[in-house]
């Protein structure tokens, strides 16, 4: 997960990865530690109240991938919140996250200590201590377990639980209902039920972490909502079935006290080595928790403050580089809650919190569609769309209200100090809105249209797609060059004139589309700065590029998006309504090339030389199929037919002036203007026919 070209965090999460992740920060307090708490209140039914808040998970779930694939930026739920609902809310969802993490660390704190003290004879709550003291200066020092780690240790935790709920309930069934500890299911009727699914319901507050790594994970779209589908159907599997024999070989009265019930039931159903296996288990999993749980929360205080909501020297990096004052405010807030409140409060507030931040993440999900900002595309969209989300909003509101009134006043007072801060601190340093101005927009009230440019930036780098055609879009683009002294407008205007024969819009309605859109990404460069405007237009399902170079350069006024800077480039991309997310990301992939290959662009004498240089490692050549040319052996040959150099492909096809789509069924025709992109050492000069076997 490093960096890569451009300076880009390198896409190398695959779909286990993801399934590692979402899983792994699932399986630690909640089937370590709950069980025994949640039986209490309900006897054996705890089983049914973990299979219950699994299923109620699914909104939040299906809304946060719809969102991550969106907006694939780190920083998780308060990114998505902040931009959708405004920082006023974001305030206040910035300090419900940060505090969710806070008490799930503090949760699975108590449940590492209580499993520690199988090993050692010290008190649990003095080692608890120590343990956050020792996670808080490894993540100040910067350490930090890889996906590859992750993985491994989800395996372990998997396969030890596995083995433990085959012998378990091989164990139960032996003896039958009647003699396990199943009978009498419901101790207490079903009258604690709703407040004991909202008790467990923190056992799934992990779900969601992934999204803050959706920057690295390739094809985002498609694999963080089939990883998060997966790691939660496990996770419910797990819990339901892992609980069950818990409950069931495990007396009552040992098991209501117990804050280390899977190793008590462990003892009863495997050998020794299988029991102390789970203790290990356990403890791998307690570690990855805290320690991602740490990290994750210290990035909130730090995003915050990047964001004008708390003073900057919260944002600032220590010398590892890593947010030591959000990491050091994290690990003192965890110490706090562990001194302060017992098991079962923490797992409410921490349960109540974990609803909060997902009821709050559906509303934004409803209100960036209804905000109808053309750049929010996610290549996932949640079904049964608005219920699922007013679903997940009214489970959130009703399991917090079961909480019990501690829990209630908690969350007010949070939401309380949350808002006074925004409104005495945070008000004055920042002019930001969220989306939900575009709703009010039909109200009489006024839109943020900065916000339309952040999510194309924030999907723009969401990387390419296997059937994103980039090399097709360099291919098929057209190269302008203007004078000295030509401004902005001009050259939209010229750009515009292009595109309207390509896409069949008027020329004029073409460059307000640019100018209405906003969106414009400047690349900076100390030699050959450029600039990409996009637009996007319901007449096409081909995105088209007008390049324009202006050695002199031209000057990006604020009415395009810029403050006066000075490039020597505009690409004008017009993408399709029909797919903005494709369009976007072709956008990000060309704005990532022009950071550090913009000065072969500006070096370029031809059109083709132009082309090769936004396609590392790539040679461009461009042919006219003239009957009395030297390619006119091509004409009448279908793309498919065309015995090319290995590596090569027919990238572009241009007729009378109007791209076609490629595909090997297309037969090119006398006067067609075709491009071939293959590797360097396989193309031929300039000059030379087209390198057909």
């Amino acid at each position: 997960m490093g960096r890569g070209d451009h300076g880009r965090l390198t896409r190398s999460l695959g779909l286990r990865h993801v399934f590692a992740l979402s899983t792994g920060a699932m399986l630690s307090s909640g089937l370590f530690l709950l069980p025994g708490l949640a039986a209490s209140k309900v006897g054996p039914a705890a089983v049914v109240a973990y299979l219950l808040a699994g299923v109620l998970a699914v909104p939040a779930m299906l809304s946060v991938s719809e969102l991550a694939t969106a907006l694939p930026k780190a920083g998780g739920a308060y990114y998505f919140l902040e931009r959708a609902l405004g920082p006023a809310v974001g305030t206040v969802a910035g300090f419900g996250t940060w505090l969710s993490l806070v008490l799930k660390d503090a949760f699975a704190m108590v449940g590492m200590s209580a499993y520690l003290v199988l090993i050692l004879d010290v008190d649990a709550t003095n080692l608890a201590l120590v343990l956050i003291a020792l996670f808080t200066l490894v993540n100040v020092i910067g350490s930090k377990a890889s996906a590859s780690v992750q993985l491994a240790l989800v395996v372990v935790v998997l396969a030890t639980m596995g083995w433990f709920i085959v012998d378990g309930l091989f164990e139960t069934a032996s003896v039958g209902f009647d003699g396990s500890n199943l009978d009498p299911f419901f101790t207490s009727g079903t009258s604690g039920m709703v407040a004991v699914v909202g008790l467990v319901f923190v056992s799934y507050g992990g779900l969601t972490k992934v999204a803050s790594a959706a920057e690295e994970v390739d094809d985002p779209s498609h694999r963080i909502p089939l990883g998060m589908a997966l790691s939660l159907a496990t996770a419910t599997t797990l819990y339901t079935l892992g609980v069950l024999v818990t409950v069931a070989v495990v007396p009552a009265d040992v098991l209501h006290g117990d804050l280390a019930p899977i190793h008590t039931a462990a003892e009863t159903v495997l050998p020794k080595f299988g029991a102390w296996l789970v203790v290990v288990a356990a403890l791998a999993a307690f570690s990855s928790a805290v320690n991602a749980g740490i990290l994750a929360a210290a990035r909130y205080p730090m995003a915050m403050a990047r964001d004008g909501l708390l003073p900057t020297w919260m944002g600032s990096l220590s010398r590892f580089g890593t947010p030591a004052v959000g990491v050091v405010l994290t690990g003192a807030a965890i110490a706090g809650v562990v001194v302060a409140f017992d098991a079962e409060a923490i797992a409410k507030l921490a349960s109540a919190f974990v609803l909060l931040t997902l009821g709050l993440v559906n509303l934004a999900v409803l209100v960036l569609r209804a905000s109808e900002i053309q750049s929010y595309a996610p290549a996932f969209r949640s079904p049964l769309y608005p219920w699922t989300q007013l679903a997940g909003i009214a489970v959130s509101a009703f399991l917090i209200s079961q909480l019990g009134f501690a829990a209630l006043v908690f969350i007010g007072v949070v939401v309380g100090v949350g808002w006074a801060w925004h409104h005495l601190y945070a008000t004055p340093r920042t002019d930001r809105a969220g989306a939900i101005r575009h709703v009010f927009r039909r109200w009489g009230r006024d839109a943020n249209d900065l916000l339309d440019r952040e999510i194309s930036a924030a999907m723009a780098g969401h990387g390419l797609r296997s059937n994103d055609d980039y090399a097709g879009l360099i291919a098929r683009a057209v190269v302008l060059s203007i004078p000295a002294g030509t401004d902005i407008s001009e050259a939209a205007s010229r750009a515009s004139s292009v595109l309207s024969d390509r896409i069949g819009v008027p020329t004029e309605r073409v460059a307000e589309q640019f100018l209405d859109t906003g969106s414009l990404w400047i690349q900076p460069s100390d030699d050959h700065p450029t600039a990409t405007p996009v637009a996007l237009f319901d007449a096409i399902d081909t995105d088209q590029l007008v390049i324009v170079r202006a050695a002199s350069g031209i000057r990006i006024p604020a009415a395009w998006g810029g403050s006066g800077e000075l490039v020597n480039a505009l690409f004008f991309l017009a993408g399709t309504s029909s797919d903005p997310g494709r369009s976007l990301r072709l956008a990000g992939e060309l704005a990532g090339f022009l950071h550090t290959g913009a000065r072969a662009c500006g070096q370029a004498a031809t059109e083709a030389e132009v082309k090769s240089s936004l396609l590392p490692d790539r040679t461009v050549r461009q042919y006219a199929l003239l009957p009395e040319g030297l390619d006119a052996g091509l004409i009448g040959q279908r793309v498919g037919g065309l015995h090319l150099p290995e590596g090569a492909e027919v990238a572009a096809v241009i007729r009378f002036g109007v791209p076609l789509d490629v595909d090997d069924t297309l037969v090119l025709e006398a006067d067609d203007q075709i491009t071939i992109v293959g590797p360097e050492d396989a193309m031929p000069a300039l000059g030379d026919p087209a390198p057909l076997g």
